[in-house]
């Protein structure tokens, strides 16, 4: 079984593609042999990778109005040793994804809609808590943030009242729109810059947060 990590949240409109190609770029570049799995029925993750310009592969495979168990197999048919799933923002697909996940990434940004829908979005991580023995690790994301802001500030502050691992900052930067407009991921695009830089940290501490010593590893042997 593949090591699985979930982009998920409630509210549309938070980064959930642009962090899932980032970190799944991240992660290849480091030599993980990863893919991802495009599971919005908006197929955003599947136009980023139309131009070939990706170094892993994308599948989209979406939930619908197929059987969740027919999903989850054919999700479990992608061969690869990790999988990153970007999931659409609703209940159904959201709580597949999850069921799937060996840890969830929850983006939000500074706006009330979008905590309102981070605690509705942990509230179905704890039904699928209360379900398995595996253990689920959750890392809220603060996302396309302005740090020099008091909102920016007040975000981290605010997300760490969930109890759960909150994550560096993610900026809200032009970088990455243009590395969508180009095809590419942000490792590629913006080798070494600031929004690259944020994501490897971002991906130091996802790899930490992983089940098993492969998925602590932070860099190719």
């Amino acid at each position: 079984m593949p090591v699985t990590i979930t982009v998920a949240q409630r509210k549309g409109g938070v980064g959930k593609t642009t962090l899932a190609v980032a970190i799944a770029g991240e992660f290849s570049k480091r030599g993980w042999d990863i893919a991802l799995i495009d599971g919005d029925p908006q197929q955003s993750a599947s136009h980023w990778a139309e131009p070939g310009n990706l170094h892993f592969p994308v599948y989209q495979i979406t939930l619908g109005s197929e059987s969740v168990s027919r999903w989850a197999n054919d999700v479990r048919g992608v061969k690869s040793d990790y999988i990153v799933i970007d999931t659409a923002p609703n209940e159904r697909e959201m709580g597949a994804s999850i069921a799937l996940a060996d840890l969830i990434l929850v983006p939000c940004s500074g706006s009330g809609l979008d905590l309102e829908a981070t605690s509705r979005t942990l509230a179905i991580i704890a039904a699928v808590r209360s379900k398995r023995k595996a253990p689920l690790g959750v890392i809220l994301v603060p996302n396309r943030i302005d740090r020099r802001t008091l909102e920016g500030r007040q975000l981290v502050e605010e997300l760490g009242s969930f109890g759960e691992t909150v994550s560096p900052p993610i900026s809200n930067r032009s970088a990455f729109v243009r590395a969508y407009a180009s095809g590419q991921a942000i490792a590629d695009f913006a080798a070494g810059q600031p929004a690259d830089l944020e994501i490897q940290d971002l991906c130091d501490l996802v790899a930490t947060a992983l089940p098993g010593s492969k998925g602590r590893q932070l860099a190719p042997d």
